[in-house]
C-alpha cells in the first residue's frame, strides 16, 4: 500500500473523530444515524466522516431498505496492517543492531579494562 491511495488512507486516519467512527463500525456495520447516536455528535458530522472514509476506501456503503449501511472493509485494515508491520519490522532490526552493537563494545571495553588490570 505505498501507491497514492496510502495518502487518503492516512489523511482519513488522521482524524480521531474518524477513527472511532472506524472502531464502532468495525463492531458493527450500520447507519449514519445509528453511529452519530452511539458517538454522541451529530448526524451530519457523522456523515461528512463517513464520506471521507469511504472515499479513503476505508469503509463501504451499502444501500439496505431505504438508508445506507457502512461497513469496515477488513481487506483494507490488513493492507494498512501489513504496512505498519513491515515498517515496525524494519525498526526492531535497526534496534537489534545497535544493541547488538553497544553489546560488543561493552564487552570489548570489559575485556581491554581486565587486561590492563593483570
Amino acid at each position: 500500500m505505498l501507491a497514492p491511495e496510502a495518502d487518503g488512507v492516512f489523511a482519513a486516519l488522521a482524524d480521531r473523530t474518524r477513527r472511532h467512527i472506524l472502531v464502532r463500525l468495525a463492531d458493527r456495520p450500520d447507519d449514519a444515524g445509528a453511529v452519530a447516536a452511539d458517538l454522541g455528535i451529530s448526524r451530519q458530522a457523522v456523515a461528512k466522516h463517513l464520506r471521507i472514509l469511504v472515499e479513503s476506501g476505508l469503509v463501504t456503503a451499502s444501500p439496505q431498505q431505504r438508508r445506507q449501511v457502512y461497513a469496515v472493509r477488513p481487506d483494507r485494515i490488513r493492507e494498512i496492517s501489513d504496512l505498519l508491520g513491515a515498517v515496525s519490522r524494519g525498526w526492531d532490526r535497526r534496534l537489534a543492531l545497535v544493541k547488538q552493537r553497544a553489546e560488543h563494545a561493552q564487552r570489548t571495553e570489559h575485556a581491554e579494562h581486565s587486561r590492563r588490570a593483570e
